[in-house]
């Protein structure tokens, strides 16, 4: 029997945490039915990606947030490279799909196009744009990345970005129309304040209470300029992270505390930044800190993310914000500390007591260690996906009856 045939694109611009996926794939999906082969494109030349692609003949494409997906042009419209080749094509979503609107708009009509998503907020979007093969693909961690225990010679990390609310305005101050910018402010305090609710709900409960005139021209821009809109909701999801972990960060001035993240604007004193260029050098810093404080970002609505894991991976005390969805994934007080992000007074009692604490955070460390030694692995995610590539498969070959090699594809069924 001939085997399955997975290419595996990379753009060079997959985040951090997707590449605990890739390794992943390359150590435990082939075997004796699957093969994987991983594409760098080349950008400067993608008519040789192309060629390659052709030679090898793959059954399935394969990338991370739309960014490996190659575009051809015909009529004055975009069509991806899968559509020609007759593959079927799996995007894994591991960032908010929001931000990659004008390829997901580009892609409606494509047939076999298939998402795994790794937080359920992502599929109502997908959903509404009319995508109807969707599956859910947990966050998880290869542990061959991470390094070894060693010396908690840091007591305090914050891991995320670090962008003074100032410095997002000043850049929309280029970028947007006063009243569209005013508004995404507007939206963005609402959001901070209510940790859990989405810019797009925000937006739908905002719009009614602004002036008319306001409220038609602004349906307009939305419904004449889906692609911008959508890129605008992103950036204010980015203004209310920003304006979270500022802060969330303000009042502790003075305290002994690196940045494992990019920063924007002037941190209060006594912070100092880590120097980041990769993944290796992140997960070395997050290894040697005693207590991470971390916040869940705007492109993880509802979900967990790749650095919650990373932090317990490393045997570090995770001190994370609270929202209804945390339980899920972890038990707050025992294999996570949850505070939460408007009250002053809780993030630094429970900052000064774990920090002052060694047996209770190492307590909490190990059982988050072990949670996710248990439930969060990448091997584990991996025997998923072989099993959901296999009955892929076995459904378009039969639905072409029997023939197995690649062709122009049609719809899969959910």
């Amino acid at each position: 029997m001939e085997k399955i045939k997975v290419a595996l694109l990379l753009s060079g611009l997959e985040n951090f945490g997707d590449f605990h996926i890739i390794e992943s794939l390359k150590e435990h999906l082939p075997d004796g039915d699957i093969e994987l082969k991983v594409f760098s494109i080349d950008t400067q030349n993608p008519a040789k990606t192309v060629k390659e692609l052709e030679d090898y003949r793959p059954h399935f494409t394969m990338d991370f947030n739309t960014k490996g997906i190659i575009w051809g042009e015909k009529e004055g419209k975009k069509f991806p490279l899968h559509a020609v080749l007759g593959t079927i094509h799996l995007t894994l979503v591991t960032e908010d799909p929001l931000a990659y609107a004008p390829n997901l708009l580009n892609l409606r009509e494509v047939p076999n196009t298939v998402f795994l998503i790794t937080d359920l907020r992502f599929g109502e979007f997908l959903g509404s744009l009319g995508f109807p093969n969707i599956f859910y693909f947990t966050p998880c961690v290869n542990f061959r990345l991470i390094p070894p225990k060693g010396e908690k010679d840091i007591n305090l990390i914050f891991v995320g970005d670090v962008i003074e609310p100032s410095v997002v305005v000043e850049n929309w101050n280029r970028t947007m129309d006063a009243p569209v910018r005013d508004f995404g402010i507007e939206v963005g305090e609402f959001c901070f304040r209510n940790p859990e609710v989405s810019t797009v709900f925000a937006v739908e409960y905002l719009l009614p209470l602004m002036n008319p005139q306001f409220q038609e021209s602004f349906n307009k821009f939305r419904k004449e300029n889906p692609q911008a809109y959508f890129i605008w909701l992103v950036q204010v999801g980015l203004y209310a992270t920003a304006r979270r972990n500022w802060f969330i960060l303000s009042f502790l001035e003075g305290t002994e505390l690196t940045v494992v993240g990019k920063v924007e604007g002037n941190l209060p004193e006594g912070f100092t930044v880590a120097d980041i260029n990769s993944l290796e050098e992140r997960l070395r810093y997050i290894n040697r800190a005693k207590l991470a404080l971390s916040a869940f970002p705007s492109f993880v609505p509802s979900g967990i993310g790749f650095t919650p894991l990373e932090v317990l991976a490393c045997e570090t005390a995770l001190m994370i914000n609270y929202r209804h969805t945390l339980p899920s994934f972890f038990k707050p007080g025992e294999e996570v500390i949850a505070y939460n992000p408007l009250d002053r007074m809780d993030i630094e009692e429970k900052l000064l007591f774990y920090l002052e604490n060694e047996e209770d955070r190492n307590l909490i460390a190990q059982r988050g260690f072990n949670a996710v030694r248990e439930r969060y692995t990448c091997e584990d995610r991996i025997r998923f996906f072989k099993e959901l590539i296999r009955d892929i498969f076995r459904q378009a070959t039969q639905e072409k009856g029997g023939d197995n090699s690649p062709s122009n594809g049609r719809e899969i069924a959910n």
